[in-house]
């Protein structure tokens, strides 16, 4: 089974930048008036959902980082190319937190963010589930909340208000982008037997990393693997699909590399 990708470059330049500092906004009211507003929001993101069949998917490299850290991103976009729905799959590894947060968006701003995870540091390890309702400018005006112990009991549990809360869209956007610690540099090749990897990644300690594997050696890969340690850090363009092996394990295959000028 061989899923193609969509390769993002660019694509982000649709999302407009906003605010995208999490916080609580611990000065504002925990319970909004605007209750229109929220079901308003709901019908669209309900609207958004039902219709995902008809979205074009694109998929961000797997990351990994040495904490145990892991990020990728699923980015969904219309017929006219408007990105209306990003999927963020993530761990961190530090924290131990996991799960998976859903921007919705309209017209480049956020309308309505929907976060799944383990929240280890600061709930002991419950399960979370944070909703949260943003305004025209891409500020959340009101935000709830349920939490349990077991994930199966949180479509048996009422939201509670809470103060409304920012979700970032930051570390999404730089997965998408390529932008930062998710940059693809080449970082070296590891090998599995026969199959060789070439590893991307953003540099130093920080960086994270990803996987893709070379089923077919071209003059660009026999370049960079004989001067590997004189190419490290040098940013590389890459295109890829995903895969599955006999085993149902999905990996990721390198297309193509272009070391950029």
């Amino acid at each position: 089974m061989v899923n193609k990708i969509v390769i993002l470059g660019l694509l982000l330049v649709l999302v407009s930048c906003q605010n995208n500092a999490e916080n609580n906004n611990n000065d504002a009211p925990a319970v909004s008036e605007n209750t229109s507003g929220m079901t308003e929001l709901e019908r669209k993101v309900d609207n958004i959902n039902t219709n995902a069949g008809d979205l074009i998917v694109a998929n961000s490299l797997s990351y990994q980082h040495n904490d145990g850290s892991t990020e990728e991103v699923f980015a969904y976009l219309n017929l006219e190319q408007q990105i209306v729905k990003i999927e963020e799959k993530f761990k961190n590894g530090k924290q131990g937190d996991s799960g998976v947060r859903f921007f919705y968006l309209e017209k480049g701003k956020k309308i309505m963010t929907l976060e799944r995870f383990i929240d280890v540091k600061n709930r002991g390890g419950k399960f979370r589930e944070r909703v949260s309702f943003y305004d025209k400018s891409g500020k959340p005006f009101a935000s709830k909340e349920r939490i349990t112990l077991y994930e199966e009991d949180l479509e048996k549990i009422e939201f509670s208000a809470i103060n409304p809360y920012d979700c970032s869209i930051e570390t999404a956007e730089n997965v998408l982008n390529q932008k930062g610690v998710f940059s693809t540099t080449f970082q070296g090749f590891a090998s599995d037997g026969p199959i060789d990897y070439l590893i991307v990644g953003g540099p130093g300690e920080t960086g994270f990393a990803s996987a893709l594997a070379v089923q077919y050696a071209d003059q660009t890969t026999n370049y960079l693997k004989s001067n590997q340690e004189r190419m490290v850090d040098s940013p590389l363009l890459v295109e890829f699909e995903k895969m599955m092996d006999e085993r149902k394990l999905e990996f990721q295959v390198l297309t193509r590399v272009e070391i950029k000028k």
